[in-house]
């Protein structure tokens, strides 16, 4: 109870007092006026216990922490004063709608223990915790009052429940209870009710300084932990004021500075880091114009080496909007430059690594090619002069086979590394897979047949279309059937097939072999350039597990899909290839039949070959000779100019990487003389990119081959040039 509160009712009890003290000092007759007259002292004095009762119950409330624990010891002093000898105090509990009884008097332990715990309109105070509004009931024992019956059980005459309400929240219920008499009069409910008002007060006075405390404590712990981020952040972090003066400043930052925290405090950025204008620059702009900035990159050349910083800085106002100062946030980054800077040097040292590996391959794809060259024109050589002789047939084929092999090995090295540099560019047009897969597999079927291979052949009737490169799209095929060949060993079989799927709009390519399998483990990898299905240390199988690695990129190019798949070793291979399907194209595209070799008009071709290597000037003139053309060599390209002047050839073969004038001279210097200027040039060389073919043509040369030369070819070419000259 407030002081002023209590001094009133002090007073009011002095006043009391002294009327009832000169009451009995004043002799009145009995008279029947006169009793109505002494009425009068009985109620004040009434009042006044009231009063005496409210008073110690406030004080007593006013200063404990839990009105439910004094709850007791108050009762014990006030029960004569309420004239009650129970009472029942529950309290919210922590499930929904429940009460749990904080204390009582007047009730055994057994019972307490039995009604700890009631919920909402269960007997009498959880019916007044239901309906929030006390509930008063006299003469129990005689009552049919249902909620209670277990009072009339323990012997309960009279009943006052009251509940515990502040600020329309309900805190709990507090009853009061007789087995001495069957009513209560006015005056004691009054006070009982009173008396639950107060309490109710100080339940929520409690409630709220322990919430109080509780938020207290939470935000010192709130402020405890944001100060704790704030000084071990793993960035600087401090507060300016609007004269650039630290205010705060964490220990990342101090340690980024080189000083003390303390040293910081009070003093200015200017005089505190003179040297850094660029940084004092950037804060002033932020206060002059009130936008933040952030990663602004800040750069400090020392004599150790530069260091570097990332700097934000935001603005900070208060609630009218005035600018108090800037937060600064400081991460430094020179080991991350440095890293970037080696990284970058790493790149740069890649790239031309990557460079010089692809200025090797093609060098090596040149050196490899030259010496193939007269070997393959030898074997035509041999062909020619070498007779039937089993042996000497079977020799020849030999060499055949491994030139084929070799060629085709440097083919694909060349491939995968114009692919990794995206220097393949396809030319589509609409092609038909049907004829792709036949003629494909035509090509492959004595190399099959050959090695006692079994080669089934699926092909639709009618044209598969796709839109794509149709020399790309016949490597990718041929890509999968040399697989096929190479690791299936005689007497095995091999199906390539060719259907359509509808439902995704593609075209599917299988090619089925029954050869040596794979292990699972080696299927995520069967695509990678120079990934080997072989590993054995014999090599039977040979290869620079380059094919595969090319069918994955072409296709992917096409914007197909490849995939493998083997039920394990020795249980053969699939390889499935997706390519979108396209429309029927309205003019449908031919394909040239193979080259055959034509003899017309020979003995009237005039050939020059200018070719450094000895070995195969000489014997690609040992052939053109056998096949019935005049030719002469020339090892230089001086020389070839000269010869050239007095042989007036019909064909010059010449060699791009002549010693003295190089290819690409003397084909300009031929076009330029009147004697050569009508001859067919051809260039030969170990270079075969299009770049190489592009400066050809600039030069003045008619055709590029690139070494080794197929004799087919050659022949074919002269031929046709022999058939025009006629």
């Amino acid at each position: 109870m407030p002081a002023a509160q209590y001094t009133a009712v002090r007073t009011q009890r002095e006043r009391i007092e002294e009327a009832l003290d000169a009451a009995r000092s004043v002799h009145v007759p009995p008279d029947p006026t006169f009793a109505l007259a002494a009425e009068a002292p009985r109620q004040a004095r009434a009042e006044h216990a009231h009063l005496r009762i409210l008073a110690k119950a406030a004080s007593r409330l006013v200063l404990c922490d839990e009105p439910s624990a004094l709850l007791g010891s108050l009762f014990e002093e006030l029960a004569n004063d309420l004239g009650v000898e129970l009472y029942f105090n529950y309290m919210l509990g922590d499930e929904p709608n429940t009460l749990v009884l904080e204390s009582a008097a007047g009730i055994s332990p057994e019972d307490e223990r039995r009604y700890r715990k009631i919920g909402f309109g269960q007997f009498m105070c959880g019916t007044v915790a239901a309906t929030r509004m006390p509930l008063i009931a006299f003469d129990l024992q005689r009552s049919s009052l249902e909620c209670g019956s277990e009072l009339k059980k323990a012997g309960v005459q009279a009943y006052a429940g009251y509940p515990l309400i502040s600020h329309g929240r309900l805190l709990g219920t507090l009853a009061f209870a007789t087995s001495k008499r069957p009513h209560m009069n006015a005056d004691e409910l009054s006070l009982m009710q009173t008396l639950s008002v107060q309490v109710a007060a100080v339940l929520e006075r409690n409630r709220l300084c322990r919430s109080l405390r509780a938020s207290e404590q939470a935000t010192q712990r709130h402020l405890a932990l944001l100060q704790n981020v704030y000084s071990t952040a793993p960035v600087g972090l401090c507060f300016l004021d609007r004269d650039l003066r630290y205010v705060s400043v964490n220990e990342t930052l101090a340690r980024i500075t080189g000083r003390p925290i303390s040293e910081h405090l009070g003093r200015t950025l200017g005089e505190f880091i003179p040297e850094a204008t660029s940084f004092k620059d950037l804060c002033e702009r932020v206060l002059e114009t009130g936008q933040e900035v952030t990663n602004c990159e800040l750069r400090c050349a020392r004599p150790e080496g530069d260091r570097h910083w990332l700097v934000s800085v935001h603005p900070v106002r208060d609630e009218a909007g005035t600018m108090l100062g800037i937060n600064v946030v400081v991460q430094e980054v020179t080991e991350r430059k440095r890293a970037e800077q080696a990284l970058l040097e790493s790149e740069q040292a890649l790239r031309e690594a990557d460079r010089r590996k692809d200025e090797f391959l093609m060098m090596l794809a040149h050196e490899l090619r030259n010496p193939l060259a007269p070997i393959r024109t030898a074997i035509q050589v041999l062909d020619i002069t070498g007779g039937d002789a089993p042996e000497v047939i079977r020799t020849r084929d030999m060499i055949e086979r491994q030139v084929a092999h070799m060629a085709r090995m440097i083919d694909d090295l060349l491939d995968v590394s114009r692919v990794a540099r995206g220097k393949i560019e396809l030319r589509k047009e609409p092609c038909d897979l049907a004829q792709i897969v036949r003629q494909v597999t035509d090509d492959y079927a004595p190399a099959f047949q050959g090695n006692g291979i079994e080669l089934l052949v699926s092909a639709p009737d009618e044209p598969v279309w796709t839109y794509g490169d149709y020399t790309r799209l016949t490597q990718v095929i041929g890509n999968l059937l040399h697989n096929a060949l190479k690791f299936t060993d005689t007497g095995g079989r091999v199906l390539a097939c060719l259907e359509t799927d509808p439902a995704t709009n593609t075209a599917v390519i299988v090619v089925e072999d029954s050869g040596i399998g794979m292990d699972p483990s080696m299927i995520p990898r069967v695509f990678e350039t120079f990934s080997q299905a072989d590993s054995s240390l014999d090599r039977r199988r040979g290869g620079l597990g380059l094919g595969l690695s090319l069918v994955h990129s072409l296709v992917a190019w096409h914007g197909g899909s490849v995939e493998a798949h083997s039920e394990g070793l020795g249980l053969g291979s699939t390889f499935r290839v997706r390519l979108p399907l396209s429309s029927t194209p309205v003019h449908s595209v031919r394909r040239p039949e193979r080259v055959r070799p034509a003899t017309a008009s020979r003995d009237v071709l005039r050939v020059l070959v200018v070719e450094d290597n000895l070995d195969a000037a000489d014997i690609l003139k040992q052939l053109l000779v056998l096949l019935g053309y005049h030719v002469e060599v020339a090892y230089t390209g001086p020389e070839g100019l000269a010869v050239g002047r007095t042989l007036a050839p019909d064909v010059v073969l010449c060699d791009l990487g002549l010693p003295g004038m190089d290819g690409y001279a003397l084909a300009r210097a031929l076009r330029a003389d009147p004697a050569t200027a009508r001859a067919y040039l051809i260039a030969q060389t170990g270079y075969g990119h299009a770049e190489d073919r592009r400066r050809a043509r600039e030069a003045g040369f008619d055709l590029h081959m690139t070494k080794p030369i197929d004799p087919t070819e050659l022949e074919r070419v002269l031929s046709s040039v022999g058939t025009r000259a006629s």
